[in-house]
């Protein structure tokens, strides 16, 4: 693999030595992280140049380096120092003439009480910014300076279609830190937009109140005092949602603002003051700031300028240009409004409003700006109704967006082929996500078939992108029973990404994992549980050895495959691997969950939870009790907050919690446990019946049984009479997944009806599951043919009763 070298130079006076120095330690950082993926990071200062007289002056072989270089960063605090201020000058020199190197940033640090600025800097900055029409980047601390820099340094070696927030998939937040391929390289509360936001601060504050006030309740050991303790989880719960929602919001706000300082567009009063505001920390300050109403005025304005110019003819380019520039620099402004308005949560009407705010971008990019630039607004604005789940909006815009990338690479496919690809992907992704599986299926073929061609002539840039899409469309295979092209589609994938992984292990080596991870649930759901063992025992090994050099990234992921690895073992029958599977996955998610428990508490249930089958199949039932208990708290505490999410696993743990008291006898206990979980599936059901009235006809079936070996025939009659009516019903459309319960309820109706001596209703159900059987069973005889002979020995005993 060729290894690409990005050179940097660092321009600075002496007074920023510390500054320096951290931003020297940050390209040491940040080599070795690109250093696995075939790019090094090399930076150049003037403390690095060797004192030995040249005979020549040594500023002049400053600028000589730094004319060659990649990026030139120009650092300033208090005072402009002639020779920072040449080294800049000759930097954009450079650009200007070759349009390509160095991309030149300037770095402001912020004063604090009692510093003073110098005229010379004051006389710099107000020519940056009127003349050149640039603006700097403000940093506070050394974690602000180094976050801009990593996302201007991505966003050069990243350039992709999109938006800030896709472009900078290798930059996420976490747990209160800004992670880059999983490392962390910023303190978010080193931010000053998030230490100095007063929802922020307040967010954090109230999470750390309730911790100790839960820590003291509990301590109390108390039972009249849990659901207290409930409640508070549950606000604690909902504090830490909206604090990483909060955290998401102003992150884009901030890689916003990071490409509009190098952007070129021209930076206005009102922008300056924004970012300014932004910088502060205060979001309805922003909102203020980029007043509509001013907005419209300049947009106005700038039309009347370009329509002026374009009159004028060859005379009126440059006004045109001026009022192009304008257009420009507003739809920056009302796309960096949108940002902000979604992150005011004091703002209920927040997401209306940005639409409105995209929609102004769109319509002003529609008008004046390059079909180019209209793309990339279009695309922005559909991934930020995508990702705010307004699906009807997002395909809206991606339609469009796709429509121009198609017009603009039929006459420069290079360029444009790959814009084309990105779109349709997203827009695959949004049709599966909505269920219109056959367009999606379009969508990713086309996809594919473009990074295709692309890898062709292109192999290291494209081939990722070839079996990311490969691996999309195998899924989606896989959620349409479509198995044996889903397996051709995981096993290609993962051929071209063990490739990878061998030039590249470190970018690529968790791709492969998730491959195997996906071939070994298809295998598990086929049957073919050895090939699926081997799947999950080599991705397990690669997230262990992923994980010991990065635990905070990868643990998750060993825990995950663990626990998928104990479902296959306890579906083979292996009890004892299947138990230690869960426990070693179980230790794991615990731990994660005492430092981060929003995230991992759901993990913690669902391991409990599959546990708890594990030990209720082998007759463990005190074992299975304690952790259905334990899983039912807290599924109930994280329903509490979000029922969308959990409230399926709330019912789930009830109805299988039932089943447990069932088995073991103690009715009491398991009615009610089966009543709730039937009264959330109806619920459920009213909504979204396609998902939940499978669920609704199990827990109705439960309960029948219940019912009848409690000499309750009516109840127990009703509820079979309404499964099996839902259950004809599925079968209808679905009859391979639903006959086989259609033919258990009849079966078990008919029983009930022989045992309360109404034998014409008995035989007539003992009929048509034997009917249905026997279908059944001219498919699948193994399975089925046990089952007709068993209908017909039901038959038989009930003919001897009947006559």
């Amino acid at each position: 693999m060729a290894t690409r070298t990005i050179n940097i130079f660092l321009a600075s006076s002496d007074e920023l030595i510390n500054d320096r120095n951290s931003f020297q330690a940050l390209i040491a950082n940040l080599d070795d992280i690109y250093e696995e993926r075939g790019i090094r990071i090399k930076c150049k200062r003037w403390e690095d140049f060797s004192a030995f007289c040249t005979g020549e002056r040594t500023q002049d072989q400053y600028n000589q380096v730094l004319r060659a270089s990649d990026m030139c960063i120009c650092m300033f605090h208090r005072k402009a120092g002639k020779y920072t201020v040449e080294e800049f000058n000759q930097a954009l020199n450079e650009y200007r003439q070759n349009n390509d190197h160095p991309k030149t940033y300037v770095y402001i640090r912020a004063l604090v009480e009692g510093e003073i600025e110098e005229e010379e800097l004051k006389a710099f900055k107000a020519d940056l910014f009127q003349s050149i029409g640039h603006y700097w980047c403000n940093y506070m601390t050394d974690d602000a300076m180094k976050l801009h820099f990593v996302m201007q340094l991505e966003r050069l070696m990243t350039p992709t279609f999109g938006s800030a927030e896709s472009q900078s998939k290798n930059l996420k937040v976490e747990d209160g830190s800004v992670l880059l391929h999983g490392r962390k390289i910023a303190d978010y509360s080193n931010l000053s937009f998030a230490a100095c936001n007063t929802d922020y601060i307040a967010l954090k504050e109230k999470i750390e109140s309730l911790d100790k006030e839960i820590i003291q309740f509990r301590a109390m050991g108390i039972a009249e005092l849990q659901p207290v303790i409930l409640a508070k989880s549950a606000e604690r719960n909902q504090c830490y949602e909206d604090l990483k929602k909060l955290e998401e919001e102003l992150f884009s706000i901030a890689l916003s603002i990071n490409k509009m300082i190098s952007s070129g567009t021209p930076v206005s009063e009102r922008k300056r003051m924004a970012i300014e505001m932004f910088e502060k920390g205060n979001i309805r300050g922003v909102i203020d700031v980029l007043n509509e109403s001013d907005m419209s005025v300049d947009a106005e304005r700038a039309k009347a300028e370009i329509a002026r110019g374009k009159q004028l003819v060859e005379a009126g380019n440059e006004m045109v240009e001026s009022g192009v520039q304008k257009i420009r620099s507003l739809v920056e402004e009302y796309t960096m409004k949108a940002k902000a308005l979604m992150a005011d949560y004091a703002e209920n009407n927040r997401f209306q409003l940005a639409c409105q705010a995209y929609e102004q971008a769109v319509a002003l990019s529609r008008e004046h700006l390059t079909m180019e630039e209209l793309a990339r607004i279009l695309f922005n604005t559909a991934y930020f109704s995508h990702r705010n789940n307004d699906f009807r909006l997002s395909e809206k815009y991606y339609i469009e967006c796709l429509n121009c990338c198609r017009h603009l690479s039929g006459s420069n496919p290079e360029a444009y082929e790959p814009d084309v690809a990105t779109t349709l992907n997203n827009l695959a992704s949004l049709y599966k996500k909505t269920q219109r599986f056959a367009e999606s299926e379009a969508m990713y073929q086309e996809a594919l078939e473009t990074y295709r061609r692309l890898a062709t002539t292109n192999p290291e840039a494209y081939e990722p992108d070839v079996a990311m899409t490969l691996n999309n469309l195998a899924n989606l295979y896989k959620q349409t029973q479509r198995f044996a092209e889903s397996e051709a589609m995981y096993q290609e994938a993962l051929k071209i990404r063990r490739r990878l992984a061998t030039t590249n292990p470190e970018a690529y080596e968790p791709n492969v994992a998730t491959t195997l991870n996906n071939l070994a649930i298809l295998y598990s759901n086929t049957q073919r549980f050895a090939e699926s063992e081997a799947m999950y025992q080599e991705a397990l090994e690669t997230y262990r050895r992923l994980a010991t050099a990065n635990p905070e990234a990868y643990e998750p992921y060993v825990a995950a495959t663990l626990n998928n690895l104990a479902i296959l073992y306890s579906d083979t029958q292996r009890f004892a691997e299947s138990e230690a599977m869960y426990q070693e996955a179980l230790k794991i998610r615990r731990r994660l969950a005492t430092t981060n428990p929003e995230a991992y508490e759901p993990d913690v249930a669902t391991t409990l939870y599959n546990l708890a089958r594990l030990y209720s199949d082998t007759q463990r039932f005190a074992e299975s009790e304690a952790m259905y208990q334990e899983a039912l708290e807290i599924r109930r505490r994280l329903a509490t907050t979000n029922p969308e999410a959990y409230e399926p696993d709330v019912a789930a743990t009830l109805n299988n919690l039932a089943n447990l008291y069932y088995i073991t006898q103690r009715f009491a206990k398991s009615e009610p446990m089966y009543q709730e979980a039937l009264e959330i599936r109806r619920r459920l059901a009213t909504a979204n019946p396609e998902v939940y009235e499978p669920d609704v006809a199990m827990t109705l079936y439960n309960l029948a049984l219940l019912y009848s070996d409690t000499q309750r025939f009516a109840e127990s009659e009703a509820m079979y009479q309404e499964a099996l009516e839902i259950r004809r019903r599925l079968a209808m459309a679905n009859p391979k997944a639903y006959e086989p319960d259609v033919a258990m309820t009849l079966k078990n109706l008919a029983n009930l009806y022989s045992d309360t001596q109404r034998f014409a209703e008995s035989e007539a159900m003992y009929q048509e599951a034997l009917e249905t059987y026997r279908r059944l069973a001219e498919k699948n005889p193994k399975v089925y043919e046990i089952y007709v002979i068993w209908m017909q020995s039901k038959l038989e005993k009930l003919h001897e009763k009947m006559y």
